[in-house]
């Protein structure tokens, strides 16, 4: 559990690393989607850090990591920017990116901005570009937010991320209560700029070998 200064900004991250000794090993980046934590990755740590090293941060006003300032401005080159600074910190030339939901996103971003720092991508259900559905719908989370709380904000709509008929339903309130955590502010603000997340610009900037892991009936 190691916190260091990023732009300003108290930021939480964690390394594992479970290689032979006297091996050389690769790092990992996993990066988590909105509302979520280090902790989503618990079922990944596992598998990767006996082969590489894994790096997880809570990133910028979520987990253990401190909110932003008033005026924080809210994007996905801030947030890869971040991750770039992070890197820096740490004296790590290139890493594996693995980008959850909106973590993926970012990915998209940090292969275009950082092109040297990246040596593969895996997107984990990340949409490159919202429905005009989900689009419209996105239009009143802040609000609801406001209204209901984080947490109960996530449960109030599941079927966007879960199948209540098929999903564990003890999974779907673990990741309600990680969520619920997320400071309101911040997931309001985040949510202000979702909707029109668009990398469908970007991803001709990707040079490096990339995984996609989607669901095949995903309503986003």
């Amino acid at each position: 559990m190691l916190t260091g200064e990023i732009d300003g900004y108290l930021t939480y991250y964690e390394i594992d690393d479970f290689t032979d000794p006297w091996k050389e090993p690769e790092m990992v980046l996993l990066y988590h989607g909105l509302g979520r934590t280090v902790d989503v990755w618990y079922g990944w740590v596992p598998i990767l850090a006996r082969h590489y090293r894994v790096l997880r941060t809570d990133y910028r006003g979520h987990g253990r990591s401190a909110p932003p300032r008033p005026g924080y401005p809210w994007s996905l080159a801030t947030l890869a920017r971040e991750a770039k600074l992070l890197l820096d910190r740490l004296a790590v030339k290139r890493v594996h990116w693995a980008g959850e939901s909106l973590g993926g996103d970012v990915g998209i971003q940090f292969a275009r901005d950082y092109p040297d720092r990246l040596a593969s991508l895996t997107l984990c259900s990340t949409p490159y570009r919202y429905t005009s559905d989900v689009r419209a719908k996105a239009r009143a989370w802040p609000e609801q937010v406001r209204d209901m709380g984080v947490k109960e904000w996530y449960l109030h709509d599941t079927t966007l991320r879960f199948d209540p008929d098929k999903d564990d339903q003890q999974l779907i309130q673990w990741f309600a209560d990680l969520v619920g955590e997320t400071d309101p502010e911040v997931m309001k603000a985040i949510l202000r700029f979702l909707p029109d997340v668009d990398v469908s610009a970007l991803c001709p900037h990707i040079k490096v070998p990339t995984l996609i892991l989607h669901p095949g009936q995903s309503p986003i």
